[in-house]
């Protein structure tokens, strides 16, 4: 996959020095230099995370991602040109097919990787996460995981020697994107030292898991271990002695704090509080403000995430298929857009693929035929008129039983062009007689709000990596807790599952544009745009970049960060 161009940097006072001018053309290696020993790191992000375990659907956000970034044991990450880049600290080469059917992978472990307490890394915790991640209530009685991605998995074994585990898939099943599952997450020990039977009561295994999620970690695997946190407020961390990583640590200490706003983490930048951020979210006035601080540096691209606007499929009106597309195909993207979005990226177009950017060679427009997204209110009446809708005097929208259609609208407050896009889709519905409610919720609100379902219509994003069909199915499977929208779709989940058994990738991709066009024709999930993100930092900070293709965004590498060797 093509990296994608940033389409505005800046750097401060010390123009001369490196930074990220060379991002656009060399994305893997912009803002490198040597690290001098020692120095500490205020990093800031711009909203809250309610807990410590991504393995839940309430807790699988851009937040949670980004604090358990510098200890999680991930398998690896996708650079910012799509190359997927092992964690040495964890393993000591890549995963290796070893057996088609049934579907086996070996994974070598690094004989050194730990949970940062002298515990090593075993076959337990590859059982553990597979209980954790399956969706089966006999194996993590009422678990939510954001996705079941372990569902599949019949037995995990130790391979030839103990640094070898092999993972069993059932018959029938394969993927083309079996090297990137996610196979470790909590370690079984301290579940066990807690008290918990997770591995033979599946009510254990779900307590576990809670335990993980309120419980500030003392366990690591990565180049950092949390020293002191408050959930939802700040995590301090240090280098973790036992981690197992060729790359040295040269910080002293990494704090990670939560802020209610861009704008604050601006304010603390220039007063030298807070030495870098990469938000979720950036408007023009934060890149007005940029411009003139000497002492920042930053960049400007379309980001990993990408926006969308879900329908709530079990809301008494929004059940009906006709109502939902009407809404979508009232709503003028375009408009949302230049009013928004197209103020921080000049260039930034309509999303028009849910599963692939515009620019991708797997790309197909399929939202265009359909109306959606296209602020036509002919075309929204017509759609309602044959689907036996009436309008009174006043111009409000009736069902065919004659109830007046309202529902509401939720979105994140603390952002004006959220606020902005609030007001033009409740103008747009207004225009085909919908009574739409406005109803923010704090941005620390978030999982809560999406994970409960708290919604008639919603406006949120998704971070993802360069992958699909896991994606798909997170998104869209009527089993999935990640389906907020709570759409049933038996022909849908037939497309997920024939997806998730494709092993050719060409295919797969065939697959997966004919599921986007299916989600399209079940009209709940609008999408809006790849959304343009920013990163800035103080400009002696070193081997510091963004990656779009990473859900921990700038801190995919934080073992390398450090203070510039001036």
């Amino acid at each position: 996959m093509a990296a994608v161009g940033t389409t505005a940097c800046g750097t401060g006072a010390g123009a001369g020095d490196p930074g990220f001018e060379d991002c656009a053309t060399d994305p893997v290696a912009c803002n490198s230099g040597d690290r001098a020993d020692g120095g500490e790191v205020v990093w800031g992000i711009d909203g809250s995370w309610t807990g410590w375990n991504p393995n839940l659907s309430a807790e699988y956000t851009v937040y949670t991602l980004q604090v358990t970034a510098p200890y999680w044991p991930w398998v690896g990450q996708f650079d910012q040109e799509g190359e997927f880049v092992l964690n040495d600290g964890v393993f000591a080469r890549e995963p290796v097919l070893v057996n088609e059917s049934p579907m086996q992978v070996e994974y070598t472990l690094n004989p050194d990787a730990t949970w940062g307490d002298g515990t090593g890394i075993g076959l337990d915790d590859f059982v553990y996460n597979w209980y954790a991640r399956s969706g089966s209530e006999a194996l993590c009685q009422g678990c939510t995981p954001a996705a079941a991605t372990a569902a599949a998995v019949t037995s995990i074994e130790e391979g030839a020697t103990a640094d070898k585990i092999i993972v069993t898939y059932g018959d029938g099943y394969s993927s083309s994107e079996w090297k990137y599952e996610p196979v470790l997450s909590n370690p079984s020990h301290i579940a066990e030292d807690e008290g918990f039977d997770w591995e033979h009561d599946p009510a254990a295994m779900a307590a576990a898991e809670t335990h993980f999620s309120t419980t500030v970690p003392t366990w690591s695997t990565g180049p950092f271990k949390v020293d002191d946190a408050e959930t939802g407020d700040f995590a301090i961390y240090t280098p973790n002695p036992e981690w197992a990583g060729d790359t040295e640590v040269t910080l002293d200490e990494l704090t990670v704090k939560s802020f209610d706003s861009v704008d604050s983490i601006i304010t603390e930048l220039r007063q030298g509080t807070v030495d870098g951020a990469s938000p979720s979210g950036i408007s023009a006035e934060n890149v007005a403000t940029l411009a003139t601080a000497d002492e920042i540096a930053f960049d400007i691209a379309p980001g990993p995430g990408w926006g969308h606007i879900d329908l709530n499929t079990k809301n008494e009106f929004l059940q009906d298929p006709a109502l939902r597309t009407a809404v979508f195909q009232a709503i003028d993207l375009e408009e949302l857009i230049s009013r928004t979005y197209a103020n921080i990226q000049s260039d930034a177009a309509r999303k028009l693929n849910h599963l692939f950017r515009n620019d991708s060679a797997q790309f197909k427009d399929l939202l265009s035929a359909s109306g959606q997204g296209a602020g036509d209110m002919e075309l929204a009446r017509t759609t309602l008129e044959t689907a036996g809708y009436t309008w009174d005097g006043d111009g409000r929208l009736h069902t065919p039983g004659g109830d007046q259609v309202a529902f509401n609208y939720r979105f994140a407050d603390g952002s004006d062009d959220r606020q902005t896009m609030a007001d033009l889709i409740a103008f747009n519905l207004g225009d085909i007689g919908i009574d739409l409610e406005l109803k923010p919720f704090p941005v620390a609100d978030l999982g809560p709000t999406i994970s409960e379902s708290d919604f008639d219509m919603v406006n949120y994003g998704w971070t993802s990596a360069p992958v699909f069909v896991s994606r798909a199915s997170q998104y869209w499977a009527s089993d999935s807790a990640s389906n907020y929208g709570q759409n049933e779709d038996p022909e849908l989940d037939a497309m997920l599952t024939a997806l998730a058994a494709e092993v050719d990738p060409d295919q797969a991709v065939e697959q997966a544009n004919a599921i986007v066009a299916r989600v399209i024709e079940d009209a709940y999930v609008l999408p809006t745009v790849d959304t343009p993100v920013a990163i800035m930092v103080a400009e002696d900070l070193v081997n510091v970049r963004d990656n779009w293709a990473s859900q921990q965004r700038a801190l995919y590498n934080v073992a390398e960060w450090g203070i510039r060797d001036r």
